[in-house]
């Protein structure tokens, strides 16, 4: 398995996904060895390797101060970041030296290159898994074309995709040509200890707090998210109203707070610790996640864990799973701001989403997802060999 990140250097979800996959692939009888870059600071007992037990974990040496973030100082896709990811994928044809291997397996564009050269100088099935497309990140705004031709490059010429969502694969069908007979949907999961048990909560307190719990990008959506607050402060001013995470939208959505005279009903939590996450979600009413285009949406199931009555986009790939919860499109922020007051004025509302999306999210378990990856590789493995490369 090739990857970018791992716990405890991680940039967002992927580094959980790859912990949580490959917890319960290794419970399955999968032996795994994990490539990744070997982080600036990772010295002695703090490199990665010696925290996990269930993998062989594999630090391709990689530039000087490169991290999942990009190289040290820098945040996003920019042209250093890209020439990283390009020269992390060099090292890894050059480092890898397992044995025994029956499928290789990448994790998104970033790791797409190195997987598939491996896969075929030794004759074995690649697996690729796709997390977002960069239509996806950039909300469509200004998406880098050569990230693009990856991401259609891999689902082509993979042997069997993973997209995360339904919705994400049709992207790849739809967007890249893929073969919708080799596209496997699976979803990811929600690790159940680390949130509260619903029953707990009390739906009557009506304390009317609404809850935007991610990062703030254009793509999660999250002007669109304070356009529908001001509607609803126009028709209930006791709402109020959380923004937690960072992004490169934060000052804008600030601006567009104090331009509309939200700044005494709005609170900027910037990046929340995993530790307080929960506690976020004990503290408000409803959760709303209008992302313009998500893949599939772990903090969607996250508040729904905790029975938190949740809002969501119908562009949000983990909607099509779920009953109980309320959508709306990304862009009508009349039709969600009616939904938020509709759910805070409702307390028979907010108990029935709130209880039932907390029994109904159980389903969305890791195991699930091992279950159906060990599935794909052996479709993978069926499938007709490839000749060695030279």
């Amino acid at each position: 398995m090739i990857g970018w990140e791992f716990p405890p250097f991680m940039a967002g979800g992927l580094g959980i996904h790859c912990l949580e996959l490959t917890t319960e692939l290794a419970k399955q009888g999968v032996e795994i060895d994990f490539y990744m870059p070997r982080m600036e600071g990772s010295e002695g007992s703090e490199r990665v390797g010696a925290q996990h037990r269930h993998l062989n974990i594999i630090e391709v040496e990689a530039e000087g101060g490169l991290t999942p973030y990009g190289p040290v100082g820098r945040r996003g896709y920019d042209e250093a970041f890209n020439a990283a990811v390009w020269q992390y994928n060099q090292r890894v044809k050059q480092a890898f030296s397992s044995r025994g291997v029956d499928l290789v397996h990448g994790h998104d564009w970033i790791t797409a290159d190195a997987a598939e050269a491996v896969a075929r100088k030794i004759g074995k099935p690649f697996v690729w898994t796709c997390h977002s497309t960069e239509h996806d990140r950039s909300a469509g705004f200004f998406p880098q074309q050569w990230i693009i031709d990856a991401e259609r490059r891999a689902t082509r010429e993979a042997d069997r995709v993973i997209a995360v969502s339904s919705y994400t694969r049709q992207q790849l069908i739809d967007r890249y040509g893929g073969d919708p007979s080799k596209i496997d949907a699976v979803h990811n999961g929600v690790d159940f200890s680390k949130f509260a048990n619903h029953v707990h909560r009390d739906y009557a307190r009506g304390s009317k707090n609404v809850l935007y719990l991610s990062r703030v990008s254009r793509q999660k959506g999250p002007l669109f998210f304070m356009q529908a607050a001001r509607k609803v402060l126009d028709v209930d001013p006791s709402a109020r109203f959380v923004v937690a995470g960072k992004g490169e939208m934060l000052p804008e959505c600030v601006e567009y707070a104090v331009r509309n005279g939200m700044v005494d009903r709005v609170t900027f939590t910037g990046f929340v610790p995993d530790a307080e996450v929960q506690r976020m979600y004990e503290g408000c009413d409803v959760y709303v996640l209008p992302s313009v285009s998500e893949p599939f949406g772990i903090s969607v199931l996250e508040a729904m864990t905790s029975g938190l009555p949740t809002i969501v986009s119908k562009t949000t790939g983990v909607g099509e799973a779920l009953r109980h919860v309320l959508r709306a499109e990304y862009w009508d922020t009349h039709e969600m701001a009616d939904q938020i007051i509709r759910v805070l004025d409702s307390k028979a509302l907010r108990e029935e989403l709130g209880r039932n999306g907390a029994l109904e999210v159980r389903k969305f378990t890791w195991a699930a997802c091992g279950r159906r990856t060990l599935d794909t590789y052996r479709r993978a493995a069926g499938a007709a060999p490839k000749e060695v490369a030279a």
